[in-house]
């Protein structure tokens, strides 16, 4: 399924353009099987537990209290600047994890980290924003927590440079894309 990216930046319309972002936002396997993006573009990507010993938590995230653990998604195939939107409850995740790999390269490709910290009772949300400066085939994307208590809540991937939008951005996209249909 293809998205049409069309940020609001303070009232003004950008153009549409076509654009490859996959979200998942609830998981429904930590035990090494996939998980599938609930949106996407052209490839398949999906997300694999390849560590730890994480559990479904009833809100559908990934959460672990006994240890880390780490994943990657596979499938993305050709990324063009990609860039990724992780969002985590609890402990944080280990930033030195985050990179991808490729049959292009011999060492890992490491992104542009910014992170974000929005304060919260009893815990606080992280949300780490990643920009990689490659273009080629994505064997794998890596990503693992630094420490027990942490949890996956919400993961979003642009393959090809699109800027990840958040949570409410992807569901006025949703309702712009119905709008569209329903009219043509």
């Amino acid at each position: 399924m293809k998205l049409f990216c069309m940020p609001l930046v303070a009232g003004a319309l950008a153009t549409a353009s076509v654009a490859d972002v996959y979200v998942w936002e609830s998981f429904t396997d930590a035990n090494g099987g996939g998980n599938a993006p609930a949106g996407g573009g052209a490839g398949d990507p999906s997300l694999v537990v390849v560590s730890g010993s994480p559990i479904v938590a009833s809100s559908g995230n990934l959460y672990s209290f006994m240890g880390t653990f780490g994943m990657h998604i596979y499938g993305a195939g050709f990324v063009s600047n990609p860039t990724m939107r992780i969002e985590n409850l609890g402990n944080p995740f280990d930033t030195s994890s985050f990179f991808l790999m490729s049959p292009d390269t011999p060492v890992p490709v490491v992104p542009t980290i910014t992170e974000t910290i929005v304060e919260g009772t009893p815990f606080s949300t992280r949300i780490y924003d990643l920009e990689w400066n490659y273009s080629g085939v994505a064997t794998f994307f890596n990503l693992e927590t630094a420490a027990t208590s942490a949890s996956l809540d919400r993961l979003a991937l642009g393959t090809l440079g699109e800027t990840v939008p958040a949570p409410g951005a992807l569901a006025l996209l949703g309702l712009a894309g119905l709008g569209r249909r329903r009219r043509s």
